[in-house]
Order: structure tokens, then C-alpha cells, then sequence
């Protein structure tokens, strides 16, 4: 299969074709757009103007709002109308699901319309699992019967449209053939695009979301390398969908959107937090600026990582036992600080850069690592990438678990994420398995003079990237002058990069005009109780549209189930329904307690 980025050692925009929304491009030699969602009630027209002129005053260039009903869709005339009238020409995107008429009406009124593959046309089969080829073949043209009006439609009209899957939101038919995968997330949408291009229609883009970061990152990865296969140069819209809310849902939307815009793939985003979609834009606006400061023309030098790009597996690497830790292996990630002591923290280096017969060197020649391990114990060596040759002899007369590598800061045009899987790759081929510590400080900052939240993004694309192709075994993350603020940082990149789990996590939805309660208010009490039970995960859902498949990695979901009723899941089934919102935090707290998951605070 064809490698998905241009290069994966600096920062090559992959071209795709432009497709214009209203006025707007997208892909081609375009930046990268910047796009959100409104939370207001589609119908309530006079509100979902006012968040939608907030939006554009943002910096918002791209603005959905959800159709999900013939009400909502004959809103969006209305709301276009008003929202021109005000002196904004940002284009306005129709959220459609489930109803094909829907989609039909809301084309007429708004630039650009997005269709979920999983529920637009098929319906659940009773009692079938598997599909025979007739059926399957059957089934599919029965989509293309619901979908084609709609693509002629645009295509008269000049809209747009994205054809966006979602992991846990798939068909049951995509499902039955090809699994709820990164395969049949990318498989259910080129069916779509497929029929698009029988139809002589190339203006969309494509989305493949996900909650959980490593999955949306390898999803999209495949997906590019499908696209070059079949010939499709569509732009892609990058998003980790059900992110969450506060500094965790920015770190892994980090880790998804900014490592794939490292690679060069994405043209425009959406960030999606559980909180006032306003606060969703200057998030995406930063990441975008941050890729174009370390965007190059030209691709760097290449080498065979010998990676598997389109599913996880953790690098090989011996074992480092330092203070009683076990470093590399198959052991969890460990947590370094630098300058100070932390509770939080494996280890702790001082000023000097030592933590007990454990030691941090930088290494310019053989004999500095030579003489670092004269003085015994274990050596966190930082050493270049074109570099490792000359020290691969000094490495290999080293005894076995003495040395761990840290790459150095960029050379030789590479970004940083770059230069450790340069690292990563020569130590590969050299046949040196040392465990690999990955330390974010100043030296690895793209932004000069970065303020706190700067440096925690930029330390999540780097960390949370490399742990995603698996990459590292130690890794240290410098944004703060506090060592227990840094050690909490670096926890909070892992577990966003699903390498280990430190503390609670929620899959939570940004709510849109389907929400069928406070859902930002909700969170934050179902937080305050649930903080404490390290390594759950709940899902906070709005609605029962996506919200039971896409928090599928969720431990319990709390799902809106119909005004003021809410369903309780327990892993993927729904096990309590109905129940009145104000009852139903307790009635989560105590499915907890009956999972035999919980432990008083």
C-alpha cells in the first residue's frame, strides 16, 4: 500500500483537489479552513443566527448546524437569509441523519451539506448478521436510490458536501463485512463517493472520526493511502470527534488533528469540545498556525521505517531497570520531571540533570557517552539521528539496560516529531533496542516565547504523535516551572494517546441542536462525582443519534433518550431507560457501584 504522507520527517502538504464552499475553498492550495458547529435549536432561528454571527466574529469560516427534522431544515432558509442580511458570507453546512427528505430540503438553503454513511439510507435487517453478496449488493443499491437526488441536487445547485463516517456509528451492513474498523469506516464512505463520481459530482470532502485518538489517526492513514489507490484527491476534514471538554479534550484533539496536520494531511478542522462553541475556534486557529510555522516545500531525506502505519503495535525495546522501574518492554510508560521533585513522577531529575544512579547526557561524540557510563548506573543519552551510527558501538558494548535514547531537538529541516521517528528508525536498523525517552522542553518549541497552553499543544502533537506510531517509554514534558504541573501534563498526553491511564476520562459530545439537555452542565457534575475512579471512562451523550456507538470505548454512557429522559449504558448496552434527568446522575452513580467499579473519593 502506498505511504499516506508525502513525509513523515517534516511537514509536506499532501495536494488535494479544491472544492469551493459558497465562496469559500477548501483543499487545493487553500489554508487550512477553520470550522464549528452551533449548539442552538435549528428552528429557533433568531438564537442560531446570534451564535452563528458569534462564530464568524471568532474567526469561524465554516458553520454547521444540525436538520433533524423538516422544522430544522426549512429553519436554515431563514437563517441564511438573516445571517447574509447581517453582512456575513461565511457558507452555513446542513448536519443530516437518518432522513434523506431532510437533506433535500436543507440543500436548497444552505452551501454545503454532510451525510453520515452509517445512517443516511440503511436500515437494520431484523435477525440478519451476515450478508449474502445479493443482499449486501441489494442493500447498497438501495442506498445509492436514497443518495443519488441528493447528489444531482448539489451538483445542480453548486453545493457541497462531506461524507463523514464515525467510528460506532457504522451500518450494521458495513459492520457485517468489514467490522466496526478503520477499514469500515474508510469502506463506508468511499461507497458514497464511489456513486458521487458515477454521478460526475467531485465536490466533497471526506471526514473519519473518532473518539479515540490512535483509532482516528490510523483511520485517516488508511484512508489517504485508499484514496491514492482508487484516484480520489478530495480534501479531508480533520476532527476527534466527542473529544470532551476542558484541557483534556484540547489535548487530544492535539494528538488526532495537529500530529495528522504534521504529516502534511487535512485541510480543514473542527475542533469539538464539550463547551461554547466559540471556544472551539481559537483552538483550531492555533493549531493551524503552529503546522504552518514548521511547514516546508520539499520533503526532507526518507528512510523505511518498517512500520505498519494503518494499525498499533508498540516498538520492541529491552528493558531498562532503573530505581526499582521497569523502563521499556512491555511496561506502562513512565513519567520524568526536570529541575524538581513530583509525587506524579518515576522519575525525578535535578538541576544537574540526575535522579539517583539515573542520569540525562547530551551527547555530541562516542566518548561522552563512554564517559557518562563510566560513572554507572543508567544514561538518558540525547543523541541525533544522523548521529546514532557513530555511537551504535558504544551502545552495543554497553550492558543491556543501561542506555536510553532521547532524541535531540530537529536537525537538518525535520520537525521534531520527525527527528524521534528518524531516531526510532535508525535504531531499527542498526539493531539497537534501547527503551526511547521522549522529553518535550524549549529546544523542541516552535512557537517562540510559547505561553503555557502553546507549549502544552505543541508537547501533545509531539509526545501524543510518537506514542501513537509507538513510539517511547519515558517521556517529560516541560511547560511549566512546576514539576508536578509538568508530571500532570505528561500523564494527561498519554492517557489522550491511549498509552496509559492515570485518571478518569469522558467521551462527551459539543451538543448541537439535537441535545436534549444541559449537556455542559451535566459534565461538569457528572466530573465532580466521577473524578476520583481512575482509568473509567463515561460517555456524556446529547442524543441517541450517534451518541451509543460513539462512546463505544465508554465504560457507562448517560445518553439523552427523549425530552428529559435519560438512558444508562453499560458498555455498549443500554441497561436503564427513561430515566428522569434530574434522578439520573444517581442512577449512574449507582450502576458504578453495582459494576463493582467504585471507590469512595
Amino acid at each position: 500500500m502506498e505511504n499516506y504522507c508525502i513525509s513523515r520527517f517534516n511537514c509536506v502538504r499532501s495536494r488535494t483537489r479544491e472544492v469551493m464552499v459558497g465562496g469559500v475553498g477548501v483543499g487545493g492550495g487553500n489554508p487550512i479552513r477553520i470550522q464549528s458547529m452551533t449548539n442552538t435549536k435549528t428552528a429557533d432561528v433568531a438564537s442560531s443566527v446570534k451564535q452563528c454571527i458569534q462564530l464568524a466574529e471568532a474567526g469561524c469560516e465554516i458553520i454547521r448546524l444540525t436538520a433533524q427534522n423538516l422544522e430544522a431544515a426549512k429553519a436554515l432558509k431563514f437563517i441564511s437569509k438573516e445571517f447574509k442580511a447581517a453582512g456575513f458570507d461565511n457558507p452555513l453546512v446542513a448536519d443530516i441523519h437518518f432522513l434523506p427528505a431532510t437533506a433535500m430540503e436543507a440543500v436548497e438553503h444552505v452551501e454545503k451539506i454532510r451525510v453520515n454513511p452509517g445512517n443516511f439510507s440503511d436500515k437494520k435487517l431484523s435477525g440478519i448478521v451476515e450478508y449474502s453478496d445479493k443482499q449486501y449488493a441489494e442493500e447498497l443499491e438501495k442506498v445509492r436510490d436514497k443518495f443519488a437526488p441528493l447528489v444531482l441536487r448539489c451538483k445542480q445547485l453548486g453545493r457541497a458536501m462531506r461524507i463523514g463516517t464515525n467510528h460506532g456509528s457504522l451500518s450494521d451492513r458495513i459492520i457485517s463485512r468489514y467490522g466496526d474498523t478503520s477499514l469500515g469506516m474508510v469502506e463506508a464512505a468511499f461507497e458514497f463517493a464511489r456513486i458521487c463520481r458515477d454521478l460526475d459530482f467531485n465536490d466533497f470532502v471526506f471526514s473519519f472520526k473518532a473518539s479515540n485518538t490512535r483509532i482516528m489517526t490510523q483511520t485517516y492513514r488508511l484512508a489517504v493511502a485508499m484514496m491514492q489507490k482508487e484516484g480520489f484527491s478530495n480534501p479531508l476534514h480533520l476532527g476527534v470527534t466527542e473529544a470532551g471538554f476542558g484541557e483534556d479534550a484540547r489535548i487530544k484533539s492535539a494528538i488526532g488533528i495537529g500530529g495528522l496536520l504534521l504529516d502534511g494531511i487535512g485541510d480543514t478542522i473542527r475542533v469539538s469540545l464539550t463547551e461554547d462553541p466559540v471556544e472551539e475556534v481559537p483552538v483550531a486557529i492555533e493549531f493551524a498556525k503552529l503546522v504552518d510555522k514548521v511547514r516546508a516545500q520539499h520533503a526532507a531525506a526518507q528512510i523505511d521505517e518498517d512500520l505498519d502505519f494503518y494499525s498499533y503495535s508498540r516498538r520492541k525495546s529491552e528493558v531498562a531497570e532503573i530505581n526499582s522501574v521497569k523502563v521499556g518492554g512491555e511496561s506502562v510508560p513512565s513519567v520524568a520531571v526536570f529541575g524538581g521533585e513530583s509525587a506524579k513522577a518515576e522519575f525525578s531529575f535535578d538541576s544537574a540533570g540526575k535522579c539517583g544512579d539515573f542520569a540525562f547526557v547530551k551527547c555530541q561524540e562516542p566518548g561522552d557517552l563512554k564517559s557518562a557510563l563510566a560513572r554507572g548506573g543508567v544514561v538518558a543519552a540525547e543523541i541525533g539521528a544522523d548521529n546514532l551510527i557513530d555511537f551504535a558501538g558504544a551502545i552495543r558494548s554497553a550492558p543491556k539496560g543501561s542506555i536510553v535514547l532521547v532524541p535531540s531537538a530537529p536537525k537538518a529541516g525535520r520537525h521534531a516529531v520527525g527527528e524521534a521517528r528518524m531516531l526510532a528508525a535508525k535504531a531499527k536498523k542498526l539493531r539497537l533496542d534501547c527503551p526511547i525517552m521522549l522529553k518535550f522542553d524549549e529546544e523542541k518549541c516552535v512557537a517562540p516565547n510559547a505561553d503555557e497552553a502553546m507549549k502544552l499543544t505543541e508537547a501533545s502533537i509531539y509526545i501524543g504523535s510518537l506514542f501513537t506510531d509507538g513510539i517511547g517509554d519515558i517521556a517529560s514534558v516541560s511547560i511549566s516551572k512546576d514539576p508536578e504541573r509538568n508530571a500532570e501534563a505528561c500523564l494527561a498526553i498519554m492517557q489522550g494517546a491511549r498509552a496509559r491511564k492515570s485518571k478518569a476520562e469522558y467521551v462527551a459530545c459539543p451538543s448541537c441542536g439535537r441535545t436534549l439537555y444541559n449537556i455542559q452542565e451535566t459534565a461538569a457534575k457528572i466530573k465532580e462525582r466521577t473524578k476520583h475512579l481512575k482509568g473509567l471512562t463515561i460517555g456524556i451523550m446529547g442524543c441517541i443519534v450517534n451518541g451509543p456507538g460513539e462512546m463505544s470505548d465508554a465504560d457507562f454512557g448517560y445518553v439523552g433518550g427523549a425530552p428529559g429522559k435519560i438512558n444508562l449504558y453499560k458498555n455498549k448496552e443500554c441497561v436503564e431507560i427513561g430515566i428522569p434527568q434530574e434522578e439520573a446522575i444517581e442512577h449512574l452513580i449507582s450502576l458504578i457501584k453495582k459494576s463493582g467499579k467504585w471507590v469512595e473519593p
